[in-house]
């Protein structure tokens, strides 16, 4: 960005970045798709519906604890101070 030659454009690995939002919104396309599943199979018992209830709820739920977003480079805050 020196001379100028660089593109404005943020890098590379930003485009593929989810938002929080999308997220949230894979979490629960994968619960719904568990259920959806649960009842297609045609499970029935108490203990069958418990089990699905876990395998829906606790993968997203340990996924968005370990899920964040990369730490900000050096290079991001010199942009950010410079603007």
């Amino acid at each position: 960005m020196q001379f100028g030659t660089a593109h404005q454009v943020a890098g590379g690995y930003t485009r593929f970045m989810f938002s929080e939002t999308n997220k949230t919104l894979l979490f629960a396309g994968w619960a719904l798709a568990v259920f959806l599943a649960a009842i297609v199979i045609g499970i029935t018992s108490v203990p069958g519906w418990m089990v699905v209830a876990c395998v829906a709820i606790v993968p997203p739920l340990v996924a968005r604890r370990f899920w964040h977003a990369p730490e900000q480079t050096i290079s991001e805050s010199i942009h950010d101070a410079r603007r």
